[in-house]
């Protein structure tokens, strides 16, 4: 092999040790030595000795230098400061939120810290989106697997051993920490579903485990955990990521995709929960549903203008979470609802971006995943103020208070800003897969 000439593998160190992406130097490597040797082929039949053939291949490919920097810009990391920029908008705005929060007085004293804990979490949070900006998700998603396996087994210990807050169920208590680990399991469910094989054409033992093992059994468990919404967003991301999966084979997706609408529609239609809150955004007029009717008041006093900073409201309830756009639009009028808005908008875009940007199946079905969860935790509290959607328990990411829940946000994105910081970096072999 040319490889192993000596010259050639001094040339081809030295190449390599100006490219950063070391997933790549053996493939580098390959193709180089493919140029040296069908050179060296062509000088053989011109007359030189092989010897001599394979030092001139070299010498005419040029300085080493000169095509390892070359590579290296090609394959260079990609940093994108635009989604960073608007991740930091939002977690200033959610730093400032608290405090014009914790000011106002008007929570009666429940989270008399807000300012402090929602800056300890942002700070918390941003080191998760570093974190998993500099670390390589190809390793993680290796055991996507067991995650999935493990995640269903929190939400069972959480159901079996639950600590009722603010009437939901999705708490587990360890200690003196409270966790809401139904969140939490919605997106590491998604993230390990499209780390996982799909299965395709398998027969019917791989259509059941991935209908009810994978489909089925954690809408179940959303549900028994008083936690729809998730399950809804769970449906939308299993959906996608099956047809993502599947090559957007449409025979394949409806096997795979509608019985979990079936399923998950029988289980909505057995909540009284869910009836009441459908009846009550049906019927706003009747007094059923206390926090539209408060929302509506809070926005259409406000004006263009508000009612200043830290603005009492007391009527409002769950101002650090659910709540927390209304006030704002309360406190600082129209303003505040297009800033968030847009923000809101360009985020959706940029992401959405840089999913079509991915080359790794893999990265783009659990970007799907992350644009999913994200996307619909974003969207629902915006239209639930204006009264477009039923009311949830869904709060903004970034900008909510949130807890343990809004750090699994950051990491997140830092998974996705991973993915698409690496593009570039991965073997053409990893791609194809």
């Amino acid at each position: 092999m040319t490889q192993q000439e000596p010259n050639v593998r001094q040339f081809l160190d030295h190449v390599c040790q100006h490219v950063r992406a070391k997933e790549l130097h053996p493939e580098i490597r390959e193709e180089i030595s493919g140029h040296i040797e069908e050179r060296a082929e062509s000088l053989q039949l011109e007359g030189y000795t092989k010897e001599t053939a394979i030092k001139e291949a070299v010498k005419q490919m040029g300085s080493s230098e000169a095509i390892g920097k070359s590579l290296d810009h090609a394959h260079r990391p990609l940093p994108n400061w635009r989604m960073l920029a608007i991740i930091a908008l939002m977690a200033v705005i959610g730093i400032l939120a608290a405090l014009n929060i914790q000011i106002s007085g008007s929570m009666n004293n429940h989270y008399s810290n807000l300012f402090e804990s929602k800056t300890m979490l942002t700070g918390i949070g941003l080191l998760a989106l570093v974190g998993f900006y500099l670390s390589d998700y190809r390793k993680l998603l290796k055991y996507a697997d067991a995650i999935f396996l493990m995640t269903l087994g929190l939400m069972v210990m959480t159901i079996l051993n639950s600590t009722v807050v603010n009437g939901s169920g999705a708490y587990f208590r360890i200690g003196p920490l409270v966790i809401n680990t139904m969140a939490p399991s919605l997106l590491l469910l998604l993230m390990s579903l499209a780390g996982m094989k799909s299965g395709r054409h398998t027969g019917w033992l791989e259509f059941i485990t991935q209908f009810c093992y994978r489909g089925a059994v954690p809408v179940w468990l959303f549900s028994l955990g008083g936690s729809m919404p998730l399950a809804l967003i769970y449906v939308i991301g299993y959906l996608l990521i099956t047809w993502h999966a599947n090559k957007k084979n449409m025979k394949q997706w409806f096997i795979l995709g509608l019985p979990i609408i079936g399923v998950f529609g029988f289980i909505l239609s057995r909540v009284d929960q869910v009836r009441y809150r459908i009846s009550a955004f049906l019927n706003p007029t009747q007094g059923e549903d206390y926090q539209l009717i408060q929302t509506a008041e809070a926005i259409r006093s406000a004006g263009w203008t508000g009612h200043g900073f830290a603005a009492p409201n007391e009527m409002l309830p769950s101002l650090q979470s659910e709540s927390l756009f209304p006030y704002l639009i309360y406190c600082f009028g129209w303003g505040a609802a297009i800033v968030i808005g847009l923000l809101v908008l360009l985020f959706l875009i940029e992401i959405w971006r840089m999913s079509t940007s991915l080359h790794d199946p893999a990265a783009q079905r659990v970007t799907i995943a992350f644009t999913t969860v994200l996307a619909f935790h974003m969207l629902w509290p915006i239209l639930m103020a204006f009264g477009m959607v039923p009311f949830a328990n869904i709060e903004l990411p970034f900008m909510a208070y949130g807890g343990s829940t809004q750090i699994l946000y950051f990491a997140a994105i830092g998974m996705v800003l991973s993915m698409y910081r690496r593009k570039n970096m991965l073997p053409s072999a990893e791609v194809a897969a």
